[in-house]
């Protein structure tokens, strides 16, 4: 449960992270960032199917994982709609299976 907790948190991070770099371009990047807010303000649990799927890329904390988590964050920045957190871990499990 732990290491779920700490998953979630450092996605949060990541989007925090680049949410912030956005807003703080010049001109600000308003509607990617308004995209990221949406997923960081619903970002609370992972459902079990999902984490089965994640958790052995997390422990050990694999490079597969770290560059799904950035390439999503990226696609969704460059206009890729995820609505909340349910869909942005729903996407990251899908881009992992690939």
């Amino acid at each position: 449960m732990s290491n779920k907790i700490a998953f979630t948190n450092y996605v949060k991070s990541m989007l925090v992270a680049s949410h912030s770099k956005l807003k703080s371009e010049m001109p600000p990047g308003n509607v990617a960032a308004s995209r990221l807010d949406a997923i960081i303000r619903t970002a609370e649990n992972i459902v079990e199917g999902h984490w089965a799927k994640i958790e052995p890329l997390y422990e050990p904390f694999s490079r597969k994982l770290q560059l799904a988590v950035r390439d999503l964050n990226t696609a969704i920045i460059e206009g890729e709609s995820v609505q909340n957190f349910d869909a942005y871990i729903s996407a990251l499990v899908a881009r992992l299976a690939a």
